[in-house]
């Protein structure tokens, strides 16, 4: 690390520079999700430009999380050219400081705020995007999450045409597109509760719910009745219990670990949950690997590039970081790369690259 004084110095640079980078792209990234939610509420025909504002509000900061490693490049990019511009660099250098000094600042910078993104800020930005997704469901007319995972398995809400189900299932067989130790429990339009089915297993078939083995109890009848298959309407598919499950993208850090466990417990796939989980562990190096590479790019002698080649170089590691995150992305959920491997992959590469280009600066 160099100097207390210098180390302050640098520090307050890059985040002067991170944070306004971070203005720019928050205020770009807001006015486009601003036109796309008035289309929405035009379309809806309810609130208007006040609904469009309030789910513009509510997904910023999950938006604005998704750019942070781009911002740690930039931002990054714009500070160390402008120390290298005035030959601050120069002067830091020929005092003997080596360029793994000169980043430390940076460095740790990037390491402190990845930790408190995934800790502090990644739980609120994931919860108010929840509460953006309630209210776009709720102007639709129909319910986000069809599924929900809980302790006691899956439990399900719908419509069986003037009756209202409630539906719970121990757990999910999708290879056979069956539920096993069914309980349902019918509802009039009134809420007024009419009957229980019980089964042991309930398949999706078609547009109707086969319960197996089924018993009845109606609350007008005292005796249990028993029917070998009995068939409720229903508009539940295999892909329902497997797509219309709270989204990722709407649990932080904390809450990931017990659902997946329940969602693993309940027979759903949760792969996109686990690749969700790591990719927020992988934050801190991703935003340090943006510095490191940032520091190749810019702390190069002025002489041997000018401006256009940096913002060319610049963008050019940015689209191909991001490529390599959607192939890594990619391949994960598709089963062909473990979890850790795909989630980890795009930070750990972008760091390695980045060390190999400054060991190749500082030693020639």
């Amino acid at each position: 690390m160099p100097p207390a004084t210098l180390f302050r110095y640098i520090a307050v640079r890059t985040m002067l520079a991170i944070g306004a980078i971070l203005l720019i792209a928050s205020s770009l990234i807001m006015l486009i999700d601003l036109v796309e939610n008035m289309r929405f509420a035009g379309k809806a025909g309810n609130g208007g430009f006040l609904l469009a504002l309030s789910l513009t509000a509510m997904r910023a900061p999950s938006l604005v999380q998704a750019l942070i490693p781009f911002v740690f490049l930039f931002g990054s990019i714009w500070m160390f050219n402008q120390l290298n511009r005035r030959s601050e660099v120069s002067v830091m250098r020929s005092a003997g400081l080596s360029v793994w000094r000169l980043l430390g600042p940076a460095a740790f910078i990037a390491a402190i705020s990845g930790l408190l993104i995934i800790t502090v800020i990644d739980p609120v930005s994931s919860n108010f995007l929840s509460i953006a997704e309630d209210m776009k469901s709720k102007e639709e007319g129909r319910e986000r999450n069809l599924v929900k995972v809980l302790n006691d398995g899956i439990w399900l809400r719908q419509r069986d045409g003037e009756m209202k189900l409630i539906i719970n299932a121990q757990n999910f067989d999708s290879q056979r597109a069956a539920l096993k130790r069914v309980t349902v429990w019918r509802f009039d339009s009134e809420n007024a509760f009419l009957e229980r089915l019980d089964a042991r297993e309930a398949f999706l078939s078609g547009r109707t719910l086969e319960m197996h083995d089924a018993r009845l109890r109606a609350v007008s009848e005292q005796d249990e009745r028993r029917a070998p298959i009995y068939a409720i309407p229903s508009g539940l598919s295999p892909a329902d219990l497997q797509e219309r499950v709270a989204s990722p993208e709407t649990m932080s850090l904390w809450q990931l670990p017990r659902f997946i466990a329940l969602a693993e417990a309940a027979g759903l796939p949760t792969v996109r949950y686990h690749i969700r989980f790591q990719d927020l562990c992988a934050t801190p190096l991703k935003l340090l690997a943006m510095v490191l590479i940032a520091a190749a790019f810019s702390l190069r002698p002025t002489r041997m590039g000018g401006a256009l080649g940096l913002v060319i170089y610049s963008l050019g590691a940015g689209f191909a970081l991001y490529v390599l995150s959607e192939i890594s992305t990619a391949m994960g959920e598709s089963g062909i790369a473990p979890v850790p491997l795909a989630a980890w992959t795009p930070a750990v590469v972008a760091a390695l690259a980045a060390v190999t280009a400054l060991l190749h600066l500082e030693d020639g």
